[in-house]
């Protein structure tokens, strides 16, 4: 124990027992500061600081008191144990750290035994440095050091660390509390609100503290109940301070400005979630002052999370700061999902800045059609397509938000614009092929293999006309000409008629692009002017061409010069000379060719069947050599044998031929039609019931048949002259045109018989034979199997013999 009396006069005793006492110290002043801590005591006075261990009776150290240090009345020393190995003296403005380490010898079971000598107890200073402040106390912090500040005033423009008091009253600066290393590094500062600081002096404060365990401190953190407590003291004011936890820990980094260490701190775990919100906001806010909007936006996802209703405020808010479009590819679609007009708002910002057209192409692609009303933003771009800052993308865009609003025709409009690939395939899945009239140039630009073939399906919407004359207002955008070709093409292909208007065109348009398909397509158009054609083959030299036409404009001649002078094809003139069927072509053919060789031969074996041969040989000139002619001429008498052979047995052919068509022809002229009554025909069927229905048709158009227009006595009966339709009988009707009662016709045969055999009672087949066909030679009377029919004409055979 140590009281007032004994600390002035500079005795130490310690009361090892309450009736014994022993004297440590003394005869060195008054003693100013004393820290017991297990066996050790230390204790500071005048000199400086002492050391003494009370478990061996003896002094460990002594540490001088620093120079320059304010006097003990001015400013007293402080001594704290960190450990019970650790002792901290803070003194003015000097701070020393001194280690005291026990020395133990061996013993000899591998025990550490004490052994009372001088020396047992090591003594280091292991730190030590000045501070720009004076210390009113110090205490331990952990690994760290906590000290009482007190900043002194500065007089004449320096900083007073003399050991004298300040002259000056009322000027004080507040007391910190100060966080250091054992190097002097400072962790933390914090200025103490104590009342009526100004006045106060530096031994005015005190600091003292709660012992705790230094081992539950880890990673710069104390296990929780287990933070230790500092006593701030003044004439007025006693303050408790205790380390920062989290929430302290994140304050502090949000009013230092590092957001993003508070910010980490939070999403780490450390605090409560609701800090989450506060953090993010005043994060945001610091962006925001910062100017620094594109971070601000990519930290939203992260620091507004699922609330609708902070999104929604954030949106509006950058989009009055005129920033929405750095914020709209972090705007969620859902969980959550916001309002409608948030995300018009968006795309509105995103329209009206051309920079961003692109961003707002892409968000269009992407964002579902369900969040929001594509009307508003539609209205909202619709004035710009006219204006300098209407872009392709900003287009392409408005076709996107028609097809969502339902507007095909506009979206195509744009489409076409564009020149977009897939134009085709939206034309066929909305059905607008009403909508292609007006941008036919687009069309082909854009796939030209795929538009024809469009343009001529639905010709019935878009005239040839109209596609021709978009194509030549095309003209400084596109091949305007080749593209009418490709289309002209396409529909003279379809119809040779459609396009019938523009085949002049047409035939200069084949000269150009497909020289080819030119001479068809004069062989089957009779739509184009022959003085152009013609002028139009010339200029690009087309003889084939050229012939043709000629040759339809009458001029055969010229025609035929062109084949012998320009095409030199002898085989071509001589096919073109037979087509024209003119005699005079041919000797026109032959003068031509008399003075070339070659082409005389060439002549000489194509003209067997069209031309004498002798006649080209007696024009040939003397001397005039012609290369192969023996052969020729053997092959112009192998030819010639052979067509008079061929001529012949044609002839006999078709000589033979006919004699058996006027043999089948007189034949059928002698054969009689029978026109039986109803009642004849019905007996007629019953008795004929298993003829041929061949027959039986045959029979049924006859019986149709008129007999006033097929007899020469009109509607009578060449041997009774009675009008067939007094009586009631069969009628036999000849090929010569005559007719007769079946009746009137047997009673002639019998009255004939008779006369030429009046013996003869009764017909015989022999006598009737001679009024019947004979059946040698006709097929078909012998399937008709009608013995009627075989009766001959009674007039006609009478005469005849």
């Amino acid at each position: 124990m140590l009281n007032n009396s004994e600390k002035l006069s500079g005795t130490l005793i310690s009361l090892k027992e309450f009736s014994l006492s022993q004297v440590l110290h003394s005869g060195e002043g008054p003693v100013h500061s004393v820290k017991w801590r297990a066996s050790l005591i230390a204790w500071a006075n005048d000199a400086g600081v002492k050391v003494y261990d009370a478990a061996n009776d003896q002094r460990v150290t002594f540490i001088e008191r620093p120079r320059g240090s304010p006097r003990p009345e001015l400013l007293l020393p402080h001594l704290v144990w960190q450990d019970d190995t650790v002792l901290v003296i803070g003194w003015g403005t000097s701070v020393k750290i001194v280690s005291i380490k026990s020395n133990q010898n061996k013993g000899a079971n591998g025990t550490y035994k004490n052994i009372q000598m001088p020396s047992m107890n090591q003594v280091d200073i292991v730190a030590s440095f000045q501070t720009t402040y004076f210390i009113s106390g110090i205490a331990p912090f952990g690994d760290s050091l906590v000290v009482l500040a007190y900043i002194p005033v500065e007089e004449d423009g320096e900083k007073d660390f003399s050991s004298t008091i300040p002259s000056r009253q009322g000027n004080a600066q507040r007391p910190e509390v100060r966080v250091v290393t054992w190097n002097n590094d400072e962790l933390a500062t914090d200025a103490l609100p104590i009342h009526g600081f100004e006045h106060y002096k530096a031994k005015d404060y005190s600091l003292a503290h709660a012992p705790f365990s230094g081992s539950s401190y880890a990673g710069g953190q104390w296990a929780a109940g287990d933070e230790p407590l500092y006593y701030i003291v003044s004439p007025k004011d006693v303050v408790i301070a205790k380390p920062r936890d989290t929430e302290d820990h994140i304050s502090w980094l949000l009013q230092h400005g590092y957001h993003e260490k508070a910010l980490a701190a939070v999403e780490a775990g450390q605090g409560r979630s609701e800090l989450l919100d506060e953090v993010g906001t005043r994060y945001l806010d610091h962006l925001i002052v910062e100017r620094k909007y594109a971070e601000a936006a990519s930290l939203c996802p992260k620091l507004l999370r699922g609330s609708a209703s902070a999104w929604e405020r954030w949106i509006f808010h950058f989009a009055h700061l005129r920033q929405l479009p750095v914020l709209v590819p972090y705007i969620p679609t859902e969980n959550p999902r916001l309002r409608d007009t948030a995300y018009e708002v968006a795309l509105v910002a995103l329209a009206t800045n051309s920079s961003f057209h692109k961003d707002l192409l892409s968000i269009v692609k992407t964002w579902p059609p369900v969040i929001y009303s594509a009307l508003p933003v539609i209205s909202a771009i619709e004035p710009q397509l006219n204006t300098s800052s209407s872009t392709d993308a900003l287009k392409e865009a408005l076709a996107e938000l028609y097809v969502i609003d339902g507007q095909y025709e506009k979206a195509f409009s744009l489409y076409a614009d564009l020149m977009k690939p897939d134009i085709f395939d939206f034309i066929d899945n909305h059905d607008l092929h009403d909508t292609i009239r007006e941008k036919v140039a687009q069309l082909m630009m854009i796939d030209c293999k795929r538009a024809v073939p469009l343009f001529i399906q639905h010709r019935d919407l878009i005239s040839p006309s109209d596609v021709v004359s978009q194509l030549r207002a095309a003209k400084n955008k596109c091949d305007y000409r080749y593209f009418l070709h490709l289309y002209l093409h396409s529909l003279f292909e379809a119809n040779p008629h459609a396009g019938r208007d523009f085949h002049d065109m047409q035939v200069e348009l084949y000269a150009e692009y497909d020289p080819k398909m030119l001479l068809p397509f004069l062989r089957s158009s009779q739509h184009y002017t022959l003085e152009k054609a013609h002028e139009i083959c010339v200029k690009r030299d087309l003889l084939r061409e050229q012939v043709f036409i000629l040759g339809r404009m009458g001029n055969a001649k010229q025609a035929l010069a062109v084949i012998i002078n320009k095409l030199g094809d002898i085989e071509e003139a001589i096919e073109f000379v037979s087509m024209q069927h003119d005699d005079e072509l041919w000797e026109e053919l032959i003068k031509q060719c008399l003075n070339k060789p070659e082409m005389v031969g060439v002549l000489l074996e194509h003209t067997v069947g069209n031309l004498d041969p002798l006649y080209i040989v007696n024009m040939v000139p003397n001397g005039l050599e012609i290369p192969r002619l023996r052969d020729r001429l053997v092959k112009i008498i192998t030819d010639y044998r052979t067509e008079t052979s061929l001529r012949h047995g044609c002839n006999d052919i078709l000589k033979a031929d006919c004699v058996n068509l006027l043999i089948k022809y007189y034949k059928e002229a002698r054969r009689a039609i029978c026109l039986s009554n109803e009642e004849d025909e019905f007996r007629t069927k019953r008795d004929n019931k298993n003829r041929s229905s061949q027959f039986a048709e045959r029979s049924m158009s006859i019986r149709t048949m008129e007999v006033k227009s097929k007899v020469r006595g009109g509607t009578r009966c060449c041997m009774c002259f009675d009008p067939f339709a007094i009586h009631d009988v069969s009628i036999y009707v000849f090929f010569c045109c005559h007719a007769y009662h079946e009746t009137c016709l047997m009673d002639s045969i019998d009255s004939i018989i008779s006369k030429k055999k009046p013996a003869a009672p009764t017909r015989t087949q022999d006598d009737l034979s001679y009024y019947q066909y004979d059946d040698g030679d006709d097929e078909d009377e012998d399937e008709d199997g009608n013995d009627d029919a075989r009766v001959r004409c009674i007039l006609c055979t009478t005469a005849a013999g």
